[in-house]
């Protein structure tokens, strides 16, 4: 008689989907982190859908931002010899062109926008898809998920394209070099760069661990790497 393959779950233990993209401790609500200013970044694409990058600046004081403070950071990322290694691999119809600054220290503060500066790529090549990305690990002095960041840039022309389908690694040496000259441009606005980090409730891991709660907080970037020449996407969809 061959065996059965037929299992009654009924005598099967119980578990609990976990959703691992999901942080257990999350708190709902509005961003506050003290001491600190949102960053956003804004990468206008070919089809005039725009990417973001959301970065954190710790500030001392008084918040101070304006719009040509916003408008001195995006000109400071998009010129010099930084920027123009950079757009060579970029498609002229893509571009960084908007930088907007919030005060999180409390909620409900305006976004402050840059009013003039931003720049396109320079790229003869066309563009690749937008979702295809190039990724910036941020690292800290701490360890774990929690004290890590990733930044996602979009805007790539063909150009951009190596051997087997990575990225060129004239193009990896290009962001690297871009990447490194961001705190460069914060820190001349008053601003430290750092992981931000909400609030979090405490709770016990799936692996049995007991987190505690954390108050809103931040921690300074120690540095900014180019880990790979492989392309990436923050999107698990297509975008619509």
């Amino acid at each position: 008689m061959a065996r059965s393959r037929i299992v009654n779950l009924a005598n099967l233990p119980q578990f609990t989907a976990i959703n691992l993209l999901s942080d257990p401790g999350a708190i709902g609500g509005k961003v506050q982190v003290p001491q600190c200013a949102q960053i956003v970044l804004g990468f206008i694409l070919e089809d005039g859908k725009v990417g973001h990058c959301v970065l954190y600046g710790r500030y001392s004081g008084a918040f101070a931002g304006t719009p040509a403070q916003a408008t001195s950071i995006l000109t400071a990322l998009t010129s010099g010899a930084a920027w123009t290694a950079l757009a060579a691999f970029w498609a002229t119809t893509n571009g960084l062109n908007t930088l907007t600054l919030r005060d999180v220290n409390t909620v409900d503060n305006p976004l402050i926008s840059n009013t003039a500066g931003g720049a396109f790529g320079t790229s003869a090549s066309p563009s690749i898809a937008n979702e295809t990305a190039l990724v910036i690990t941020l690292r800290t002095a701490k360890v774990g998920p929690q004290n890590r960041g990733r930044m996602y840039i979009p805007g790539w022309a063909t150009n951009a394209l190596g051997a087997g389908n990575v990225a060129a690694a004239a193009v990896v040496t290009a962001l690297q070099t871009w990447a490194n000259g961001i705190p460069a441009a914060l820190s001349a606005q008053g601003y430290t760069w750092s992981i931000g980090q909400k609030a979090r409730a405490a709770y016990t891991g799936a692996t049995g661990t007991d987190h505690p709660a954390r108050d809103a907080t931040s921690i300074p970037i120690t540095s900014a790497v180019v880990r790979d020449n492989h392309w990436d996407t923050q999107r698990r969809r297509g975008l619509k």
